[in-house]
């Protein structure tokens, strides 16, 4: 391992956790409470202030083992962000990680007394073990390793819901919007996760990663990425049209259906990941 001084060390880590990720996270539960009718001046309760920290710190913890367990596939597939055995120490990854979990579960269990309901910790501790076996046992299982973290993206609207301590009604309107756009999200990622198989496809063989993407002819790949681009943005533009949404965000669906399918079917992977960026952004930004 190179020698790398503390100040370098903590940057490193800092990076790894990575921290424009673990943000949006938060951002994205914040955005989804004040749709369900959490006001944000509630958040002035520091006793609320874990539903948005718990979520980010199961993010960070996940992506730190993530990295700890992807060492061989990232130096081939991102040579320049595979740090960890090389500026950040393996055990000091392990032990934030695990100290991240923890200080998660406890603040879950508060928010467990506070809500009186054992939800939150139980949740937390599924998504918690989840992310640490994605890697090592998830991802070399073709499409169970993409459904199963994209089950972790579409729980932070899960969690929100939560949030708001009120009991699930799914004859209600508002509990049918949230579903339909809990499943958007979640459709949204699996495609995302399909995107990132197909860039990490050499890294991921070499690693002996049977991911979905490897397993399937690049037609499947072509004609899969299409359609889930289509369907997925169409249940995005659904979820407007069903709210009563401005015609703006009717247009930025239908604009985005029409892009990304012809970017998919030219297997732009690069545009197509930058794509389902900017339609999970257009989501969220639609609930504000």
């Amino acid at each position: 391992m190179a020698t790398t001084s503390p100040g370098q060390s903590l940057l490193h880590w800092f990076l790894s956790i990575r921290p424009w990720n673990v943000l949006a996270m938060g951002v994205m539960v914040l955005v989804a409470m004040r749709w369900l009718g959490v006001p944000v001046q509630a958040l002035a309760d520091r006793a609320m202030w874990g539903w948005l920290a718990v979520p980010m710190l199961v993010g960070a913890a996940g992506n730190l083992i993530n990295d700890f367990f992807d060492i061989k596939e990232d130096r081939i597939n991102k040579p320049k962000r595979a740090r960890i055995g090389r500026t950040l120490k393996r055990r000091v990854v392990i032990v934030t990680h695990w100290g991240l979990s923890v200080v998660a579960l406890c603040w879950s269990g508060a928010l467990a007394s506070n809500l009186g309901s054992s939800w939150p910790i139980v949740f937390t501790a599924a998504l918690s073990v989840v992310l640490y076996i994605y890697s090592p046992m998830l991802k070399g299982r073709g499409i169970v390793g993409n459904l199963a973290v994209s089950m972790c993206v579409a729980a932070l609207l899960v969690w929100a819901r939560m949030a708001t301590g009120r009991p699930l009604d799914l004859t209600g309107n508002a509990d049918q919007m949230w579903l339909l756009a809990t499943v958007t999200l979640w459709g949204l990622n699996v495609t995302r996760e399909w995107v990132k198989d197909l860039q990490d496809l050499e890294g991921d063989r070499a690693a002996g990663h049977r991911t979905w993407a490897s397993q399937l002819t690049p037609r499947q790949n072509q004609g899969g990425l299409a359609v889930n681009v289509v369907v997925w943005s169409a249940l995005g533009g659904t979820c407007a049209w069903l709210e009563g949404a401005h015609v703006a965000w009717l247009a930025s669906w239908a604009v985005l259906l029409v892009v990304g399918a012809v970017r998919a079917w030219q297997q732009n992977v690069v545009f197509v990941s930058a794509w389902l960026k900017v339609a999970m952004a257009v989501l969220f930004a639609q609930m504000w």
